[in-house]
């Protein structure tokens, strides 16, 4: 018997231990064999969301794209030859004279590109003042390749705005405007424009987040520059071109204008510090240029400033929260409401002022008549003064047109030379008067006078404004022999002298 069990016993420790190798070798699961995994509620974070239904910003892109238009504006400027050729000044060093060729202007196109948006489907588009300034032709092109010829429906230089108007066969796809207050530094910001346009890259898609609010006291150079600042600076790349497109928030509503880049190294592509006009400060002007009138502003006729520390202590001043006045324009509605030099505004229709931008803002962006409640301290008192504000227009020259008309005389047209305008000429500025214009075959023409020169002098009198200029016409006007101009060209002053 225990030569025929043992074999048995033997085989039957055997498979006890296989079965027991399979089971450990199973991880002890018991489970069922598993079925194809279900989907067991919502995702559990932003990261699984976006794996789940894709990226927002494609959206975002899908929905505001259409509504991007490209812009196209075209001038003619009047340009003589001696200011395109590169051999003017060696004819007048060795010869004396200019050549013949020289002297007869021509006329040229020039041609700004940029982007822009329609906000109303009737055909309005919202863009940047620069984009479209002294255009005689404006051609928009449409998502779908149509173009128009566009109308300049009003501008406004001082917060570089301006509104189009195309007339479309049927409605235009259009953004909605968002609400720029609303925005907190760090949320999504994404910018669609045509960066580089001349490569043709239309309707460019960057994403970044916004970097700083209230950006002030910034200097793009001449026409860029807007009077009134209150940027939005973002790191959403912004390149030329991209200017007048919009910078919408993750929802796809515009919160800005994409207006201009800064670049310490001085050139002109995206370095992560781009800047936007508040969408609410454009549709504080809205009403007016799509109206296709000037932008009324309210006007106090103060001149004021920020607060720092030491003025607060110097003064004895409750805190560096407001701004001060330093002088009262005569007649102005500050003067006649009994404001002060010395005063401190603290509120503006109970609204804190924080500093001097701020209520240049405030009050710029209240309409004219409006009457408003500053609080004030004065003598360590806070007391409330009503103010009915006034047209801005009605106290305030634009400084674009002069004030008084410059004589016509000896083939000349000059007016009175402002950093802005030697900016646009490119030349160094002087107090005098800045040449714009020379007519063919004229004394001044004949005798080398360019567009772009400053008279400083004029029969040895100095002029610094079209008054001063018209009263030496005056006198000259009898004059047969030649007169002695003294001319600033190149950094350098040089006498001319013009025979009538």
């Amino acid at each position: 018997m225990t030569s025929v069990r043992s074999p048995f016993i033997w085989g039957l420790f055997a498979l006890i231990f296989v079965v027991v190798g399979i089971i450990i070798g199973s991880g002890l699961d018991f489970s069922p064999p598993s079925r194809a995994i279900e989907p067991q509620g919502p995702p559990s974070s932003k990261a699984e969301l976006f794996r789940a239904e894709g990226s927002p910003f494609a959206a975002v892109a899908e929905r505001v794209s259409p509504a991007v238009v490209n812009i196209s504006a075209e001038k003619v400027v009047e340009q003589r030859l001696d200011q395109l050729m590169p051999f003017d000044e060696f004819f007048r060093r060795f010869f004396g004279e200019v050549p013949e060729f020289e002297r007869f202007p021509r006329k040229a196109k020039t041609q700004s590109l940029g982007s822009g948006f329609i906000f109303r489907k009737d055909g309005f588009i919202l863009t940047s003042n620069h984009v479209v300034t002294g255009a005689d032709d404006i051609l928009v092109k449409l998502a779908d390749g149509s173009e128009y010829k566009a109308e300049l429906m009003g501008s406004d230089k001082e917060t570089d705005i301006a509104v189009l108007r195309i007339e479309p066969a049927q409605g235009l796809p259009a953004v909605e405007l968002g609400d720029s207050d609303s925005i907190r530094v760090g949320d999504w910001a994404i910018a669609i424009g045509n960066p580089f346009p001349q490569l043709g890259l239309d309707r460019t898609v960057t994403v970044g987040v916004i970097s700083a609010k209230g950006r002030r006291g910034l200097d793009f150079g001449g026409d860029l520059t807007p009077y009134y600042q209150n940027f939005i600076q973002t790191d959403a790349s912004i390149n030329p071109g991209n200017s007048g497109g919009p910078l919408v928030d993750i929802n796809g509503k515009v919160i800005g204008i994409n207006s201009a880049i800064t670049n310490p190294t001085g050139m002109k592509f995206n370095v992560g510090i781009g800047f936007a006009t508040p969408i609410n400060l454009a549709k504080t002007v809205l009403p007016y240029l799509v109206a296709g009138k000037g932008v009324a502003r309210g006007f106090l006729g103060v001149i004021i400033r920020s607060i720092d520390k030491d003025l607060a202590e110097s003064l004895d001043l409750p805190s560096t929260q407001g701004v001060l006045i330093q002088q009262v324009q005569q007649g102005s509605p500050a003067d006649e409401a009994g404001l002060e030099r010395g005063d401190m505004i603290t509120e503006l229709d109970g609204k804190k002022i924080t500093n001097a931008d701020q209520f240049v803002l405030m009050v710029a962006e209240s309409p004219p008549d409006k009457k408003v409640r500053l609080k004030i301290v004065r003598d360590k008192k806070e007391q409330t003064v009503a103010v009915t504000l006034a047209s801005r227009s009605d106290f305030v020259s634009s400084g674009e047109v002069p004030e008084a008309k410059a004589e016509k005389w000896l083939g000349l047209e000059v007016v009175t030379a402002t950093k802005a305008l030697a900016d646009q000429y490119e030349v160094d500025y002087r107090p005098g008067l800045i040449v714009t214009g020379v007519e063919p075959g004229s004394p001044a023409d004949n005798k080398g006078i360019r567009t772009g020169d400053i008279i400083l002098e004029i029969d040895q009198k100095e002029v610094t404004s079209i008054g001063d200029y018209n009263r030496v016409v005056e006198s000259l006007k009898d004059r047969e022999k030649a007169i002695p101009f003294l001319i600033l060209r190149n950094a350098s002053t040089i006498y001319v002298a013009i025979k009538p």
